[in-house]
């Protein structure tokens, strides 16, 4: 992993229980939260996470995640 994220969960002290079958919502815990703090940039995710752009799309694909909807709610009514 890159040096950025690992001061990242570092700061943050982030503390992964290991139980059954836990790696594998480890590693989708780690990617979603990723995602979101690079605010779904792929790219940006990859190289944090130090893996290939194409292994992230597999391991999001594996774990199911999925970048959130957009509201269709305008911002402000007037």
């Amino acid at each position: 992993m890159s040096r950025n994220l690992g001061e990242k969960a570092a700061i943050e002290e982030v503390i992964l229980e290991l139980t059954d079958g836990s790696l594998h919502k480890a590693e989708a815990t780690l990617i979603h939260k990723v995602l979101h703090d690079t605010n779904w940039n792929l790219n940006q995710a990859a190289r944090e996470l130090d893996i290939p752009r194409g292994s992230l799309y597999s391991k999001m694909k594996k774990h199911n995640i999925k970048k959130p909807a957009l509201s269709n709610k305008p911002s402000c009514v007037k």
